[in-house]
C-alpha cells in the first residue's frame, strides 16, 4: 500500500484544476498516467504537458462517469498494474433545500457520488486481483462539515467519505489501500461551471473559492496521507478545527456555523 508510480496511476477529471495538477505533481516524479475528462481536448492537454514535465507515459481519453461503460473502457487502457486510482471528477452547487431544483440535485449525485462508485465499482476487483494499489477518492469537508446552502453537494461528498471508509475496511488486508481527501476551497474553476439556485450562494461560493489555497498544496498533502498510507486527508486547519467540535459539541457547533453563515453573508 502507499504510492507507487512504477505502475499506471489514472486520474478522473484530469482536464483541469485538481486533477491536472496531481498529474503533473506525479508526472515530475516519473508516473505513467491515463487521464480522463468529460472533454477529451481537456484530457489531451493535460497529458502533453504532463509528458513536458517528465512523465514516463501519458494517455487521454474522454470519459464521462457518470455512464460506467465509460469508467470501464477507462479500465481497460491501462497496460499493466495500476498503483494509483484517483476518483476527482466532480461538479458543483448550491442553494436552499426546496430551492435547488431537483434537476441539480440529481446532476449533482450523478456525477460526484456516482462517478467515484463507478470508478470503485471497476477498478477495486482489479485492484484486489493484483494485490496492490491506492485509492484516492476525492470528496470535501463538506461531507464531514455540510454547511447550509450546499446540500446536495455536501450528500454527495458525504457518500463519497461513507464508501471510502466501507472501503478501508473491506481491503484491509488485501494490500489495496484507501484514501479520502477532505479539503475546503482551494482554487480551481469549479464553481465557474456550478449550478447555483440563487446569486447570493453564487456570490458566496466565488468569494469562498477566491480566498482558498493554492490547489498544489492540495495536491502534496492528498500525496502525503497516500504514501503514509492514511484513510483521511483534511490538509485545511479549519476543517480539522471544525471537525473535531461537530464530532465533540454538535450542537454548538451547529451554533458556530449558524454565525458563520450570518457574518458572510453582511461581507
Amino acid at each position: 500500500m502507499g504510492l507507487r508510480t512504477s505502475g499506471c496511476s489514472v486520474i478522473t477529471g484530469a482536464g483541469g484544476g485538481f486533477g491536472r495538477a496531481l498529474a503533473f505533481e506525479l508526472a515530475a516524479r516519473g508516473a505513467r498516467l491515463v487521464l480522463s475528462d468529460i472533454n477529451p481536448g481537456a484530457a489531451e492537454e493535460t497529458a502533453r504537458l504532463a509528458l513536458a514535465r517528465g512523465a514516463a507515459a501519458a494517455k487521454a481519453l474522454g470519459c464521462d462517469v457518470t455512464k460506467v461503460e465509460e469508467v470501464e473502457a477507462l479500465a481497460n487502457a491501462c497496460e499493466g498494474p495500476i498503483d494509483l486510482l484517483v476518483n476527482n471528477a466532480g461538479v458543483s452547487s448550491g442553494g436552499l433545500v426546496g430551492d435547488l431544483s431537483l434537476t441539480d440535485w440529481r446532476w449533482t449525485i450523478e456525477v460526484d457520488l456516482f462517478g467515484v462508485i463507478h470508478g470503485c465499482h471497476v477498478f477495486v476487483p482489479r485492484l484486489k486481483k493484483q494485490g496492490a494499489g491506492h485509492i484516492l477518492n476525492v470528496a470535501s469537508a463538506a461531507g464531514l462539515l455540510c454547511a447550509p446552502r450546499m446540500a446536495a453537494y455536501n450528500a454527495a461528498k458525504a457518500g463519497v467519505i461513507a464508501i471510502s471508509e466501507t472501503l478501508a475496511v473491506e481491503l484491509d488486508d488485501t494490500g489495496v489501500g484507501v484514501t479520502v481527501l477532505c479539503p475546503t476551497f482551494f482554487k480551481t474553476d469549479i464553481v465557474n461551471s456550478g449550478r447555483f439556485a440563487d446569486p447570493e450562494t453564487r456570490k458566496m461560493a466565488d468569494k469562498l473559492m477566491a480566498g482558498g489555497r493554492p490547489v498544489e498544496e492540495v495536491v502534496l498533502a492528498a500525496l502525503a496521507a497516500v504514501e503514509r498510507d492514511e484513510l483521511y486527508a483534511v490538509p485545511m486547519a479549519d476543517a480539522r478545527w471544525l471537525w473535531r467540535v461537530k464530532r465533540a459539541l454538535p450542537d454548538a457547533f451547529r451554533k458556530l456555523v449558524g454565525l458563520g453563515v450570518r457574518f458572510r453573508s453582511k461581507d
